[in-house]
């Protein structure tokens, strides 16, 4: 640790040094490798902010605690403003930084006080301490935002007593909540789905994607993060697992399928989910109802929609794009997806920040058209979708990062929980199966809550 501590110091005076010079703040930043660390154990023995993210296949896992820098956007400009300013601090770091950063569904934000309040439209986070394993390698940055108003030694106090806590974590007792249903979202749903099907009658649209709220209460305000987290990450394989958590008593996380993009260099890899159909639990029906997804019209037509438009998304970066000429079958644990892989060369200097602009929201989770669908939902949907069905993931001060869309994914406010699914609506769709897709799509939250027994009005039984 003393070859650390020096480092860390004279990180910190150099951006003393600009600091002074530029009159402004600047970010410093090292880092060094770490045995190990588990990542559920710190969120549940620390009281800071906390963000996580692990990838479908486990190779890669951050998480973040406390904040170093925090931007934030809002209005139809906030990826380009969220951008702009991400670009002004990220010169200044010599070292690679990597930051988490979400953003709203729309930026339409309904007028009375809602669970999302502290979410923001677009946010941006660099964590004041990341733990990431890539691989087998695990290290470990402490970053700090430096002025010239606080000296050296000031800064080097305040981290040193940080690092200590996180050097000597006890674990409390976790917290086992009951819930008791306060919403199930059905008769908003089925109002929504006519008011979708009309839309569709009148060639408005010819996709529109309607997402059902369901709230429960919970016993217990200390809610428990770190272990429902760990159960996601061991039930749902192939799933990305992700949190933002600003504060002790707010979060909003989950276990989503679909990547929105990856960046590495100028090479974009993203993917269309769009089709569902429950997964069997036995071999010979499981084989039947994967040949029955591949095959099934409406389904195809759904995610045929969804290839289009991220092919015309990317079209204006893009010097190759390269996709399969028929879906493939993406399994979760309770669920088949139709996936199409696509990949794309970057023939501009676009950041990712731009590109996610362009694909969100791809028709899997808004509607074709993109502008119409979105409009639509504002006077359909009669819940705020904050977050839900958005961009999630991270980017590094090199360019390069990773999205998800937010699905299958919960907002926790304080003694509430709030988890979300959403369906696509084609001409053929039909109100009881999508009602029914609904559940099977909202089962790996409830499954992670221990809610699979909840009753309306109950707790568990």
């Amino acid at each position: 640790m003393p070859d650390t501590q020096t480092h860390i110091k004279q990180r910190i005076e150099q951006a003393h040094k600009r600091a002074r010079a530029w009159q402004r703040p600047v970010l410093a930043s090292y880092t060094w490798e770490i045995p190990s660390f588990d990542a559920f154990h710190i969120i549940q023995n620390t009281e800071t902010s906390h963000y996580y993210f692990t990838s479908a296949d486990r190779s890669l896992e951050m998480l973040g605690c406390a904040d170093a820098l925090v931007l934030t956007a809002s209005g139809a400009e906030r990826f380009q403003r969220l951008q702009y300013d991400w670009s002004l601090h990220r010169r200044d770091v010599d070292a690679i930084l990597y930051a988490f950063s979400g953003f709203s569904f729309d930026t339409f934000v309904r007028p009375q006080k809602n669970m999302w309040e502290a979410f923001g439209e677009a946010s941006l986070v660099v964590p004041k301490f990341l733990y990431r394993r890539l691989g087998d390698t695990h290290t470990l940055t402490v970053s700090t935002l430096v002025s010239a108003k606080q000296s050296v030694e000031q800064y080097l106090i305040q981290l040193a007593d940080q690092l200590a806590q996180f050097s000597s974590l006890q674990t409390p007792d976790s917290p086992s909540p009951t819930y008791t249903q306060v919403k199930n979202g059905v008769d908003h749903f089925k109002s929504s789905f006519q008011q979708a099907k009309q839309a569709i009658k009148e060639e408005k649209v010819e996709k529109i994607v309607i997402a059902r709220e369901e709230i429960y209460q919970t016993s217990d305000e200390a809610f428990p993060f770190a272990e429902t987290l760990r159960h996601l990450e061991a039930q749902q394989l192939g799933s990305y697992i992700f949190l933002y958590q600003p504060k002790r008593e707010m979060g909003f996380f989950g276990a989503t399928p679909e990547r929105l993009v990856k960046k590495e260099g100028p090479y974009i890899e993203t993917a269309a989910i769009a089709g569902t159909t429950k997964r069997p639990l036995s071999e010979d029906e499981a084989e039947a109802a994967k040949a029955h997804l591949l095959h099934d019209q409406k389904n195809l037509e759904e995610h045929d929609i969804v290839v289009k438009s991220i092919k015309h998304a990317l079209a204006p970066y893009s010097a190759t794009i390269k996709a399969p000429e028929s879906p493939r079958i993406l399994q979760t644990r309770s669920v088949y997806h139709l996936h199409t892989p696509i990949q794309a060369t970057l023939d501009t200097n676009a950041s990712l920040l731009s590109i996610i602009e362009s694909l969100h929201p791809t028709p899997a989770l808004g509607g074709y058209p993109k502008r119409t669908s979105v409009r639509l939902l504002r006077d359909i949907e009669r819940f705020d979708r904050g977050w839900y069905g958005s961009p999630f993931g991270w980017l590094s001060t090199e360019g390069e990062g990773e999205f998800v869309v937010s699905i299958r994914s919960a907002l926790v406010h304080h003694q509430f929980v709030a988890m979300y699914a959403g369906c696509g609506i084609v001409q053929e769709s039909e109100l009881e199966s999508e009602l029914a897709e609904t559940e099977m799509k909202l089962s790996p939250i409830k499954e992670a809550l221990g809610l699979n027994r909840v009753t309306p009005g109950g707790s568990p039984s």
